[in-house]
């Protein structure tokens, strides 16, 4: 008789128990579903706005590419002086700044660093519009590097708090398609804009000097960006940590014994990215430049042509390669610095052809190719960074592998090629030999680099997961 009493009863009371347990549940569910689903929409506002900052950072940093031509004949600049604007100045401020700000941003600062840092190079933009010489447009490019320094590291830092693990991929071929982007609408919106200043003739400013056609483009492009960061002020909030707490971040002690105990995919990562973005940031600053020298065409036609071709494959590869790399990352751990090796080896016969092209045309389309598979590793680059450092010093660990991107590797692109140019092949119009050279022999070593990362990094990933990160 026990027993019967203590079975729990058929019928409708059976049905009585479950209603009253489903009831005392539902309000908990009914509130955290609208929660989760608030978080979530506010985690992709935050990637989309990160997105939108890192595209206008690569717009004020790329539309010069296409003044080179103007800058050497209205500021009288040699091929290598130009590379030094383009390359070195930027990068001066870039390597001093970013390291501080970083810790500044793993303390808890990310957005105030993000909003902060747009609104200065915004405005350093606007400002190179009215230099006069050499050093005062040094000056301002110092002035940008400086400031865009202090960006990315926090917002990639802030992207790894705001959105799953398994989605980080898809979030950062977002983040990319802004960085890619920025790059492609540089040469199209300044292209464009230069094509409209073209008949204006030079203005005369009162204790500032000449402003040409060429100079009104860094104005233009300069102003929104302090729009933007005033929208990041009042509407991204600063995200919560995941996982173990650490509110006054890492020292860089600390963060100098991480990377050197993962030295054996830091160490080859660091190199291979380094050999990447020499070539990229060297590639990007002379293409205009080739496209004019080796084909005729100049800034106003090659930028808005080569800028749409370059946003329309850079956008799909990136979302391709995402997806590739969410696929393979059910099934392997070490799944990113994979898809990032197969990206760079596949795409260089096509890098090292297209300065070869007997046309304009077939150049694009080779580039289009290379373009294309080479940005699917960007998402993969991106999530393997963070998914490899402990939360509280990824800003930190960001900015070193930034400054090795865009600080070496933006002042020895540009500076390499121009003084190959310059000293060893010796004439501009053989610019083409050059950036072949320079893709034969650096492409395939920075593919090997990435090879041997893939192993250290799949244990990395392993171990923060464990750690509950």
């Amino acid at each position: 008789m026990r027993a019967r009493q203590n079975t729990p009863p058929h019928g409708r009371g059976a049905r009585t128990l479950v209603t009253d347990s489903a009831a005392s549940i539902a309000p908990e569910a009914a509130l955290a579903a609208p929660a989760a689903e608030s978080a979530s929409k506010a985690g992709w506002y935050t990637v989309v706005v990160t997105a939108i900052v890192v595209m206008l950072a690569q717009i004020d940093r790329s539309v010069i590419s296409l003044m080179v031509q103007p800058m050497k004949r209205d500021l009288g600049l040699s091929d290598t002086q130009v590379s030094l604007i383009i390359g070195l100045a930027f990068t001066f401020f870039y390597v001093i700044v970013g390291p501080p700000v970083s810790r500044f941003a793993d303390r808890g600062f990310r957005k105030a660093v993000v909003a902060t840092s747009l609104a200065v190079w915004s405005c350093a933009t606007a400002l190179c519009g009215l230099a006069q010489n050499f050093w005062q447009l040094a000056l301002g490019r110092a002035v940008i590097g400086g400031a865009e320094s202090a960006s990315s590291p926090a917002s990639l830092s802030m992207i790894a708090d705001v959105i799953p693990r398994e989605k980080l991929p898809r979030a950062y071929a977002i983040y990319n398609a802004g960085f890619t982007g920025g790059g492609a609408l540089a040469l199209v919106l300044g292209g464009l804009l230069l094509g409209l200043f073209a008949g204006m003739e030079p203005i005369e400013v009162p204790g500032i000097g000449v402003i040409r056609n060429w100079q009104l483009v860094f104005v233009v492009l300069g102003l929104p960006g302090i729009l933007v960061a005033l929208l990041i002020v009042f509407t991204v909030p600063e995200p919560q940590r995941k996982g173990r707490a650490r509110p006054k971040g890492y020292p860089l002690r600390e963060v100098i014994g991480s990377l050197a105990q993962n030295r054996a995919m830091h160490v080859p990562l660091l190199a291979g990215v380094l050999l990447n973005s020499i070539q990229s940031f060297g590639a990007a600053a002379w293409m205009p430049a080739f496209y004019e020298r080796s084909y005729g065409w100049g800034p106003a036609v090659v930028g808005p042509l080569l800028g749409s071709i370059n946003l329309t494959m850079s956008l799909s590869g990136l979302f391709a390669g995402a997806m590739f790399a969410e696929w393979l990352g059910k099934r392997r751990d070490d799944a990113n610095l994979r898809v990032l090796f197969l990206a760079n080896a596949l795409a260089v016969p096509f890098s090292v052809l297209q300065p070869l092209m007997p046309t304009p045309g077939l150049a694009m389309t080779m580039g289009a190719l290379s373009v294309f598979i080479a940005v699917m590793g960007g998402a993969s680059y991106n999530s393997a960074i963070q998914l490899a450092t402990p939360n509280a010093m990824r800003a930190q660990v960001n900015a070193l592998y930034l400054f090795m991107i865009a600080a070496i590797g933006g002042a020895l692109g540009p500076l390499l090629i121009a003084l190959l140019t310059d000293f060893v092949a010796g004439n501009e119009a053989h610019l083409r030999y050059v950036l072949v050279g320079f893709r034969a022999v650096l492409a395939p070593l920075d593919a090997f680099l990435i090879w041997l990362a893939i192993r250290p990094y799949g244990r990395a990933y392993r171990q923060r997961i464990e750690e509950g990160e």
